[in-house]
């Protein structure tokens, strides 16, 4: 047995304990003597403002209409029954409630109708809580979105009173809300036996905003203390030394870092006995910088691409301008710290010139070896010129609607790396408890860059065999070598998965001609066969679309990427 399942076990009867116990204390009812306090969390920035107002007020008319467009939800509006045939991941996403945010800050930006949108506002909170009972139904399910919810709701409530609007009935039915919140995120937080991850996290920034907000309740100084001491536990736990999230994902480490950027803001805005040391920060804004590395590099997909945030001011889109902002108010200049070319402890190695943007993945799972949100991606690369994406990671469109798919687009042939077809790189236990596990025991692997450059990534499997791929950049061009070294039975596959955009323009024995808008790519490659077939692509989460890959038979080939100038 493996020894964190021990903990996960112990944890589990704690939680289903405290879990008894709070839906003793739930519904709160609205109390005289309970309020909530004010200008805690700062608005967002003027020249936030300025750039992204009209995005802001496009998110909150559109919410208001019910007219989602989004995570394959076309219609819904508070209070309505949960949307069906689409995944649980999609519903969780409505659950938390960002759009309150909106709502808030369109009271500021909208003055005439200002009472409008903070009425609004209260409306949805009240028919929140009376149509989605605390504690039943999916919007109570994950722990996750009800503490993202919970931090929503109050910092939404936070910014409608700044526009100068008023409601003590309102004060009175929030306060409420929030305790039960925080009462039941407080019992089901997800510390799992110490495989914690970013859901650990968004629990204890919804008790931590709870516990800063709510006046008149005796539990406040206990939430308080839990939850400044996890989330500075959790900052050097989930933060890898070099700066990435320890999920396995690109898009985890954007959620994780979102969490942490926020939790560390309220402790400072509230001034909390219990604050951020120097090297909690400095890790939270190498983290930061990550964000802004891995956006210049066009976010490549690696992992499970959730495009989860703990606050979303401007639609469902993973916009990260908000979670900026705050940083730099935070930090100052040091939010802009710079960091080094590889992220050699997650495992994801750039080569880069004025066109080509390329990038190797060969790492850990994540999530202390369990794998929940990784692919089998090792030895994977992507590739952009001129900042249109050309090889691509595939994506994620489903979590637990479809096995088949879920599983088929996180396997090694779905990705642009060379490995036999009928193998994985890691296994998983069969069936739904295996979604989210992806075991590396068996696994080997290596990454370095060379004295000349020269990117090396080497995955050893002993009953499947031994790839290693080796990449870099001359006079303008990828060049790539790989060799599969295979047990008795075992034939390679090297595979390059195309963007959806992407025009196959000429196709000869060793050679494809590829463009994408105005940019042209030549492709060609040497000891292997060439057959274009059929791939998938989900650029972000409930979405898929069909696209082009080609793959190459063979045990050694050598290949190279050239921009075609005419």
């Amino acid at each position: 047995m493996r020894p964190f399942l021990v903990g996960k076990l112990v944890d589990r009867l704690r939680r289903f304990r405290e879990l008894r116990r709070a839906k003793r204390l739930v519904p709160t009812m609205p109390s005289e003597g309970r309020g909530l306090r004010t200008n805690i969390v700062p608005l967002p920035s003027a020249p936030w403002f300025a750039q992204h107002g009209q995005s802001v007020l496009a998110f909150a008319r559109r919410m208001r209409s019910g007219n989602i467009g989004a995570y394959g939800i076309d219609r819904w509006n508070v209070g309505q029954s949960d949307p069906t045939g689409v995944d649980v991941r999609s519903v969780h996403e409505l659950s938390r409630m960002h759009h309150w945010c909106a709502y808030a800050l369109a009271a500021h930006l909208d003055a005439e109708r200002r009472d409008e949108w903070c009425q609004l506002l209260e409306d949805e909170i009240v028919t929140f809580a009376s149509a989605y009972p605390a504690g039943t139904g999916v919007h109570w399910q994950f722990p996750m979105g009800t503490g993202i919810r919970l931090h929503s709701m109050l910092v939404a409530w936070d910014w409608a009173q700044r526009s100068g609007w008023r409601s003590a009935d309102g004060d009175r039915i929030v306060a409420a809300t929030a305790i039960d919140h925080a009462l039941l995120t407080f019992a089901e937080r997800e510390s799992r036996g110490g495989l914690s991850t970013s859901h650990y996290a968004a629990n204890l920034l919804g008790v931590l905003a709870a516990s800063v907000y709510v006046e008149g309740r005796p539990e406040t100084d206990l939430w308080k203390h839990d939850a400044c001491r996890g989330l500075l536990s959790e900052i050097p736990r989930q933060i890898l030394p070099d700066g990435m999230s320890n999920e396995g994902s690109t898009g985890y480490h954007r959620q994780i870092v979102d969490t942490f950027v926020h939790a560390l803001h309220l402790m400072h805005a509230a001034q909390t006995p219990v604050r951020a040391d120097v090297a909690h920060q400095t890790l939270v804004l190498s983290a930061v910088a990550r964000c802004r590395q891995l956006e210049r590099l066009g976010m490549p997909l690696i992992g499970d691409n959730d495009d989860g945030l703990s606050m979303k001011l401007c639609g469902f889109e993973p916009e990260m301008s908000y979670m900026y902002d705050v940083a730099e108010r935070l930090h100052g200049a040091a939010a802009m710290m710079r960091v080094s070319t590889d992220m050699q402890n997650f495992g994801l190695a750039v080569l880069e010139d004025e066109h080509l943007q390329c990038t190797l993945r060969n790492g850990p799972v994540g999530q202390f070896g369990k794998g929940g949100h990784a692919h089998n991606d090792q030895n994977s690369m992507t590739l952009r010129c001129d900042g249109r994406w050309f090889v691509v990671d595939p994506g994620t469109s489903t979590y637990t609607m479809d096995m088949r798919r879920r599983n088929q687009q996180r396997s090694t042939g779905s990705h642009s790396t060379m490995w036999p077809a009928d193998a994985d790189q890691a296994e998983y236990p069969a069936g739904e408890s295996g979604l989210f596990w992806l075991l590396e025991d068996r696994l080997e692997r290596r990454l370095a860059r060379t004295a000349d450059g020269v990117l090396r990534g080497e995955i050893i499997r002993a009953d499947v065999g031994r790839h290693v791929r080796e990449l870099s950049l001359e006079q303008g061009a990828l060049h790539g070598h790989d060799v599969f070294t295979g047990n008795a039975g075992h034939s390679a596959e090297c595979v390059f998965v195309f963007h959806p955009d992407v025009r196959i323009v000429q196709i000869g024995d060793e050679q494809l001609v590829i463009a994408s808008g105005q940019t042209q790519l030549v492709l060609s490659w040497t000891g292997a066969k060439g057959l274009i077939d059929q791939a998938t692509y989900s650029e972000r989460f409930a979405s898929i679309r069909t696209t082009s890959c080609l793959r190459l038979h063979g045990s050694e080939i050598s290949w190279a990427i050239r921009r075609d100038v005419p």
